[in-house]
């Protein structure tokens, strides 16, 4: 057996469903940063980026990062009200991301300027705003993977340890008499 190399173990699905949400949510809150700062200087997309304008997009690309971590498990449940807490979720990661990338863009003012710079962004273009729905929704279904996964490690069934002192089944076969 060699000890100086390890053998890394292939990710699950619902691993690699929660590193594509991530991936998602960071180029996506990326690339909607990007619009944002053709939105403020249409000269942008002509004369290429300054170095200010190329840390907003990756100011906001680290945003939808930290908001879709800091999200919890706001996404990714199913049922009715994991629909509700999905909708939570989505405007979570959408103004939160916006929060923290304005933060690092510009420290003061960006704290506010940034959620506003989104909402305008998003309000001025429907289809922007359309597809940012449809990445949200892609981002909860791939986290629904990543949960339902984490749901089947906990089932009772594995949790029991047969022939344990605390077995019900074979002493009453589950009933309490």
């Amino acid at each position: 057996m060699h000890y100086g190399m390890r053998r890394f173990r292939k990710p699950t699905e619902g691993e690699r469903a929660r590193l594509l949400a991530f991936f998602l949510c960071g180029f996506c809150s990326a690339g909607l940063g990007y619009l944002a700062v053709l939105h403020l200087d249409r000269a942008a997309m002509f004369n290429g980026l300054s170095l200010y304008q190329t840390w907003i997009v990756v100011a906001s690309g680290i945003g939808g990062l930290a908001a879709l971590f800091f999200s919890g498990d706001r996404l990714g449940q199913s049922g009715a009200v994991g629909a509700r807490r999905g909708v939570a979720g989505a405007i979570w990661v959408t103004f939160i991301g916006a929060l923290i990338g304005g933060t690092l863009s510009l420290p003061f003012y960006g704290t506010m300027f940034g959620p506003l710079i989104v909402c305008v962004t998003l309000m001025g273009a429907p289809i922007l705003a359309m597809l940012w729905v449809v990445n949200l929704l892609g981002i909860h279904m791939l986290l629904g993977i990543h949960q339902r996964e984490r749901d089947s490690i906990f089932t009772p069934e594995r949790m029991r340890i047969p022939g344990h002192s605390n077995e019900t089944a074979p002493r009453s076969g589950g009933r309490f008499i």
